[in-house]
């Protein structure tokens, strides 16, 4: 008895010794372009994790030398800026043994506000969304030179702009786009907004009610552009894609949580996704209301509505819920996102 029970242990330890351990990886670009990848294991291992590098986030040249070798323990690592201007994805091999793909959620450039890859993300069946491929940003009218090179070297065949048509401003030649292509939400609603600032009619309670009905408002309202968007994100030859508006968090915010639903994204990282906003948007920035001629219960109002707030998201989907029964139900009845065409969308963006 006790001879098996021995056997028994052994086969469990060694069991346990081979399972593969929960693996969370990030990865930043500082002011100077260097990378900073960090990682946590649990339960710990030991033993020592190899960093390759590479351009295409679906090749890593495994048979060559690594950018960089250290302890698994060490939890993070510096890679110096190599001076060419590419994007950079990495694979993290720990203990020669499990394999973890990441790359920089976000990508300085300059005078473009909170442009990210959507990448990475845990979707349908275990897979992840494949780096590379769907980036959301603020608008993209005042490139300068490095930033265009950069998004060149990116690949993108595409650009989904969600502004009003009367906001928008044709993409610099320089970026090669094969396809540019306006869905406007046609609220027509900042204006108004502005007004209603300026004249000091709106407060920080106000605020997140406008913010909640803002996002019901785009999920009725919006629905051609919607669907139009991924009627376009169905065509395999239209990677890679950005999304854009004004500054990447309403329009874009609102379309990129509907993208990641129907990938089979949980709900808790869809809301932090679209909070990931107030980390990659400046406020400062926006010029369309001169902050100081507010009194000070507007600019908390002002400061509100430019906030990416989990409620403004988990409120409309409580709605579509409560209307439809889920969100998958609203994705195929109003924008015609059937069961074969999420299919094909999952086969296309997750591996």
């Amino acid at each position: 008895m006790i001879k098996y029970l021995q056997i028994f242990l052994l086969v469990l330890l060694t069991a346990c010794s081979t399972s593969r351990p929960e693996i969370d990886v990030a990865c930043e670009i500082d002011d100077n372009y260097n990378y900073i990848l960090k990682w946590d294991l649990y339960p710990r291992l030991d033993g020592d994790v190899k960093i390759y590098r590479s351009i295409n986030p679906d090749f890593f040249d495994t048979k060559s030398a690594p950018a960089c070798i250290c302890n698994i323990n060490d939890n993070q690592v510096r890679i110096p800026d190599n001076g060419d201007l590419h994007r950079y994805y990495f694979l993290l091999r720990f203990d020669n043994k499990f394999d973890v793909v990441t790359g920089p959620r976000a990508e300085r450039l300059k005078y473009v506000q909170n442009f990210r890859d959507i990448g990475g993300y845990k979707g349908k069946d275990n897979k992840h969304i494949r780096w590379g491929m769907i980036y959301r940003s603020g608008n993209l009218d005042s490139l300068d030179e490095m930033s265009v090179e950069r998004l060149k070297l990116m690949g993108i065949r595409t650009l989904i702009d969600f502004r009003d048509s009367e906001d928008v401003q044709k993409p610099s030649g320089k970026l090669n786009l094969e396809n540019v292509i306006n869905l406007p939400g046609s609220l027509h609603y900042r204006e108004a907004l502005r007004t209603r600032i300026m004249n000091n009619e709106i407060l920080k309670g106000d605020a997140t009610v406008f913010m909640q009905d803002l996002n019901v408002a785009l999920s009725a309202c919006g629905k051609s552009a919607f669907k139009s968007m991924f009627n376009q994100l169905l065509v395999e030859d239209n990677y890679p894609v950005i999304l854009s508006c004004s500054y990447g968090k309403d329009y874009t915010g609102f379309a990129v949580a509907l993208l990641l639903a129907a990938l089979g994204v949980q709900k808790d990282d869809i809301v932090s996704d679209y909070v990931l906003t107030n980390s990659y948007f400046d406020k400062q920035t926006v010029r369309s209301i001169d902050i100081k001629e507010c009194n000070t219960k507007s600019q908390e109002a002002l400061t509100k509505i430019l906030t990416a707030d989990p409620m403004y998201l988990t409120f409309v989907y409580s709605r579509l819920e409560k209307e439809y029964g889920s969100i998958s139900n609203y994705l195929e009845k109003e924008l015609g996102l059937t069961t074969e065409k999420r299919k094909h969308l999952k086969q296309i963006l997750l591996k």
